[in-house]
């Protein structure tokens, strides 16, 4: 009798909810037609001064465990179109076909639901009331999480059906030991299988003393997919994929935080193999919780994969789509990752959504996260950055403390930087000197020609020009609408061109323009005007013009080789003590080691063979 309340409760729910559910919910609830897994939310958008915000907003609901902290069980991303006065109204899990998960409500606690618009911070938390829970009613209806047709009465091996199961049968014969599973030895005869059940709930195969809860004394071949939730120790596993697009073997580290898929140990902790086009030696799925590891391999060498194949994959990581997973984590004494090709990609690595990195590498000491080396002396790339879109950036760099972004030092001759089309410095520029380059105007093939900057101690603008006076002899020059907003402290130059003549400021800069007299008519005069700069940037950013070193930079240098002293009293070095032993270690660069050999493919074992 619950249960057919359970199951009317969990009807109201759907009509209920089918009420208001959009073109796109009512698909879903076509695809899910027992139990809708979405759940209808309500809620107001506002910006940082709290006004409403309008038009579509990108907006990420997060579910959690508690009020504060911890990390997301689901999280789901929807564009939002508030009205006028920021209230909007979702279908939580329309954007999946499966919807909501059950299992995020299966353990009957609380749960809190995070919003956060695009651009800022997550809102205060919402415990959701009791509505979202009732999708724990899907259990209702089976019983263990089997269909009631699991459990109907089989029928006796030779007899009769499980619907004729009343009919007379004939004897049964036969003895059986203590906790050995029976098994039918003839139509009529029982006896003991090879299966054994201890009193404490311990199963064994082949063995009468089972040490785990399920104990197999022997080889065991798997033909089609086998699922261990939980960990799996073992000896040697050969698993041999012979299809395209199969897998030799699959782990899956599961849903709970710091899991593992594979862990392996040996000379060779995982050696992987494939012959097959667009098939995988080794897949590791790091799950869906933080911290969790698709395949984790030591040894002397902790993982080898090798692919023979086009198209196909040595090692293939996939971190899932939880915060904190790797695909691939590699740590060892020299290298945690290695990977060589003799005409692709070493390491390759590629993410499908924002937030992410394709290979990210993080140092706790004074080495470097992620290092490219390129040996070869005639061109290539140590490190090579592309993006592909347009708000995107091939190489991104940023430092949490105090120190530099980016450091680029060259000390061979060549550029520390090259740039190829426009640069902008949002901040102040500093430099020891500059220029323009260009190609020389009248040798251009052969020869450039340099400029240097004209330097100020002050922000200073420049502005000129030429003017003639009129038969009174004045001339009114107007600036731009913008000068005396942009400029202040003012200073002229007047020289007059042509003939002897006398010129003055007649009046000054007012209303952007200033008056020029000359004391005979139509006198032609070139003008400079000078200001400084009075922009809420430049008011904020003054550049002194005599500063106080630092004092961990006394007794250091930005260019130490014109006073006569060793490259240690560096600046830039002493910030940076990994390029000085980079330097240091230049004379004699290691060469790039040799890829490991790859073992002989192995033998299927023969209970294999001879099964087929």
């Amino acid at each position: 009798m619950s249960r057919i309340k359970l199951s009317l409760s969990v009807w109201l729910l759907v009509i209920c909810s089918a009420v208001s559910l959009s073109a796109q919910q009512a698909a879903l609830a076509a695809a899910n037609a027992v139990v809708p897994p979405v759940v209808k939310f309500s809620g107001v958008l506002t910006d940082v001064n709290n006004k409403p915000l309008t038009g579509t907003v990108g907006v990420t609901f997060s579910l959690y465990q508690g009020s504060e902290g911890g990390a997301p069980l689901w999280v789901e991303t929807q564009n939002v179109t508030p009205d006028k006065t920021g209230h909007y109204t979702v279908m939580l899990g329309s954007t999946s076909t499966q919807g909501l998960p059950g299992s995020a409500f299966a353990s009957g606690e609380a749960r809190w639901l995070g919003v956060q618009a695009q651009g800022q911070t997550e809102q205060p938390r919402t415990l959701l009331m009791s509505v979202p829970y009732a999708l724990k009613a899907l259990d209702a209806e089976t019983v263990g999480g089997l269909p009631p047709s699991a459990f109907v009465k089989a029928a006796v091996p030779g007899g009769a059906s499980a619907a004729n199961s009343n009919a007379p049968a004939a004897a049964i014969t036969g003895t059986g030991t203590t906790n050995h599973i029976t098994k039918w030895l003839s139509a009529t005869k029982l006896g003991n299988s090879n299966i054994f059940d201890s009193a404490s709930g311990k199963v064994g195969i082949a063995t009468t003393s089972p040490g785990a809860t399920l104990d197999v004394n022997g080889s065991a071949i798997v033909r089609s997919n086998a699922t261990v939730d939980g960990s799996l120790t073992a000896g040697p596993i050969t698993a041999t994929s012979s299809s395209s697009g199969g897998t030799g073997l699959f782990a899956n580290a599961g849903s709970s935080t710091s899991s593992n898929g594979v862990i392996a140990e040996g000379a060779t902790g995982v050696a992987a193999y494939t012959t097959v086009a667009g098939s995988i030696a080794l897949y590791g799925d790091a799950g869906s919780s933080s911290g969790s590891n698709g395949v984790v391999a030591y040894g002397a060498t902790g993982m080898a994969g090798y692919a023979t194949v086009d198209g196909s994959n040595g090692v293939y990581g996939n971190a899932g789509s939880s915060s904190g997973s790797a695909g691939v984590n590699g740590t060892g004494g020299t290298y945690g990752v290695f990977g060589y090709s003799g005409s692709g990609y070493g390491i390759y690595g590629t993410v499908p959504s924002a937030g992410v990195d394709g290979v990210h590498g993080i140092s706790a000491s004074e080495n470097s996260g992620v290092a490219g080396i390129n040996d070869n002396s005639s061109a290539g790339f140590g490190v090579y950055g592309q993006a592909a879109s347009p708000s995107g950036v091939g190489g991104g760099f940023y430092n949490t403390s105090t120190g530099d972004a980016l450091f680029a030092y060259e000390q061979n001759g060549g550029y520390a930087a090259f740039f190829d089309g426009n640069v902008d410095v949002d901040g102040n520029l500093s430099k020891a000197g500059g220029s323009f380059k260009i190609d020389h105007p009248l040798d251009p093939a052969n020869k450039y020609l340099y400029h240097s900057f004209v330097e100020s101690p002050d922000m200073m603008n420049i502005y000129n020009g030429n003017a003639t006076t009129d038969a009174s002899g004045s001339a009114v020059v107007t600036l731009p609408e913008w000068f005396e907003t942009l400029n202040r402290d003012f200073r002229y130059q007047l020289t007059v061109m042509g003939q002897f003549a006398q010129a003055i400021v007649a009046s000054k800069v007012a209303n952007h323009q200033f008056t020029i007299k000359t004391d005979k008519p139509n006198v032609e005069v070139s003008w400079q005007v000078t200001g400084i700069r009075q922009d809420a940037w430049a008011n904020a950013h003054r550049i002194p013009v005599e500063v106080e070193k630092a004092q961990a930079d006394r007794g250091l240098y930005l260019h130490p080789e014109l006073f006569g002293v060793p490259p240690e009293k560096s600046i830039a070095l002493a910030h940076h003590p990994m390029m000085l032993k980079m330097i240091k270690q230049q004379a004699a660069k290691p060469q790039a080691p040799k890829p490991p050999q790859a073992p002989k493919q192995q033998q299927a074992p023969k209970q294999q063979q001879a099964a087929k």
